[in-house]
């Protein structure tokens, strides 16, 4: 059964956005002032946000090969759980209703420990027209690092030639250490394709923290797992902007276990990543 790439290891290489050294371009040297480091530091608050809507909390979800509502909750239950959180996520199927599958989270941390997450997490199949498969994702209890957290999302899925592509739309509310509230709200296009097991995104997000407001924009982001399950370093590229100052923060991605960073006033900054070339 194919296994629906998992992001987990993609959003957390955005660490490379809270890079508050000095950039380099042209032998030149940039200090980031003080708005753009705001704006690294919102951007990476960004993806993690995308992360646990669109990656970890949507789970196994995408794991059916049709549209059948009951076939998908079978796949989900039977898919193998991830390779880090397996032992703190479970699944079952709703006693009450055999099209829904419940997914608790039990201190999850991720691939790289950096967040810790708790709760439950509710999936809704319903069969769509013309072959769709249509799910509702809503939590129940969720924390985020132990602060109250919200996920609501639905996607639609349909199938061609053994591929996959999902229309998805989410929302994830939670708070930073400091207090400021952090929404979330996302449209993808997913692109899943099943032989080569890459996961292509392309979309928008916007993400609000305390009175700043973050647009995110995501082109042709794609990675694939190795054979061991692994996940590739990814390709692609996802730009930031604030919505007041118009500052922007473009994060490259080529394959390689660099990104590249451009500031607002054009400068690069070349920051390893945690993947696998």
């Amino acid at each position: 059964m194919t296994k629906l790439i998992s992001s987990r290891s993609l959003f957390a290489l955005f660490a490379v956005l809270g890079a508050s050294a000095a950039a380099c371009s042209g032998g030149a040297t940039e200090a980031v002032d003080q708005a753009s480091q705001a704006l690294s530091d919102d951007g990476q608050t960004a993806v993690d946000a995308n992360e646990q809507s669109s990656g970890a909390l949507a789970d196994a979800a995408f794991e059916a090969a049709t549209a059948d509502p009951a076939a998908a909750v079978e796949a989900m239950l039977a898919a193998a759980p991830p390779a880090v959180d397996g032992k703190c996520r479970s699944r079952a199927k709703d006693p009450s209703d055999p099209h829904t599958v419940i997914v608790t989270l039990t201190d999850c941390t991720g691939r790289f420990g950096k967040h810790r997450v708790s709760g439950t997490e509710i999936v809704h199949f319903t069969k769509g027209v013309e072959g769709v498969l249509h799910a509702d994702f809503h939590s129940e209890g969720l924390t985020f690092d132990g602060r109250p957290a919200n996920h609501t999302a639905s996607a639609d899925v349909t199938f061609a030639n053994g591929a996959r592509q999902v229309s998805w739309t989410g929302a994830f509310d939670t708070a930073t250490a400091g207090g400021l509230a952090v929404t979330h709200t996302s449209t993808l296009t997913i692109e899943v394709d099943p032989a080569t097991h890459c996961r292509t995104r392309d979309g928008s997000a916007v993400t609000t923290v305390g009175d700043r407001r973050i647009h995110s924009t995501i082109t042709s982001l794609t990675v694939c797992r190795a054979a061991d399950g692994d996940a590739t370093c990814p390709i692609g590229t996802v730009t930031h902007t604030n919505e007041v100052s118009g500052k922007t923060v473009t994060v490259a991605f080529d394959g390689s276990a660099e990104a590249t960073i451009t500031t607002p006033k054009g400068a690069t900054i070349e920051r390893p990543l945690t993947c696998r070339e």
